[in-house]
């Protein structure tokens, strides 16, 4: 692994990049744009784990809020829809705010 972090750092220095940090976040956008099928695996995992919001989602996906809807469906995801009552609005703000 050595190597590959030591490959990282001068590829930043030669590359014009801040940091292997950069470098690393320039790969993965690549892989993502090059991949649309991870960017959507990407989308919906970010979504399952309340990280996103649906529109939000959608848009990393590449798609329309309604497309991303169907492939939550496909993959057997259920989407919380609907209004929350007051106790569960309060612990949805708590889990949001920290």
């Amino acid at each position: 692994m050595t190597g590959f972090v030591e490959d990282l750092e001068r590829i930043a220095a030669v590359g014009g990049y801040e940091d292997a940090d950069d470098v690393l976040e320039d790969a993965v956008r690549e892989l993502l744009r090059r991949r649309p099928e991870l960017r959507t695996s990407l989308a919906v995992e970010k979504y399952r784990a309340g990280d996103i919001s649906l529109n939000r989602a959608a848009e990393l996906a590449g798609t329309s809020t309604e497309n991303f809807k169907a492939e939550l469906s496909d993959r057997g995801i259920d989407r919380e829809a609907g209004f929350l009552d007051d106790v569960d609005r309060e612990e949805k703000l708590d889990e949001f705010c920290g």
